[in-house]
């Protein structure tokens, strides 16, 4: 009895071990759609809470300038949250999907920027978001590894 659950593999071992493209897409979504509405958020709460008063212009340009820092802000933890969580669907292959994610999020906030026509400012904070949010999906990967890893432990 012992010599056949040695040699046979467990079948939770051999799922998992590729990248679920499904669910990249699905969190660069998710993630994309979190981001606006935080910096949304962020812009109802300085209008309505901080600096109540101002015409729409004001509220306009300070959204312009305040944007790129909420992204920064919330990204590294959204981004490591969702890649630790997501990370699991792709087993020994997790870091790999969460730095999936980070580049097609990556790629759309750069092709936002060219078309939108960029100043220094945006191009600076679109450099230190994305190295921020570069090291938050990949430490989430890693969290994702060692929870797979330590799931597959259990099942030997």
């Amino acid at each position: 009895m012992q010599e056949i659950s040695q040699s046979q593999e467990p079948v939770s071992r051999a799922q998992g071990d590729h990248i679920p493209w499904g669910w990249v897409a699905l969190t660069v979504v998710g993630l994309e759609i979190a981001l606006v509405l935080s910096a949304v958020a962020w812009v109802a709460i300085y209008s309505y809470l901080i600096d109540p008063g101002h015409d729409l212009v004001y509220y306009q340009n300070h959204a312009q300038f305040a944007s790129p820092i909420v992204s920064v802000v919330v990204g590294m933890p959204y981004l490591f949250f969702a890649c630790g969580w997501v990370g699991r669907k792709a087993g020994t292959h997790a870091v790999a999907m969460c730095l999936w994610v980070w580049f097609i999020l990556f790629m759309i906030d750069v092709l936002l920027v060219l078309l939108g026509g960029a100043t220094a400012y945006i191009w600076a904070m679109v450099a230190i978001s994305h190295v921020t949010k570069m090291l938050a999906a990949y430490f989430g990967g890693r969290t994702a590894l060692k929870d797979v890893q330590r799931i597959r432990r259990a099942d030997v």
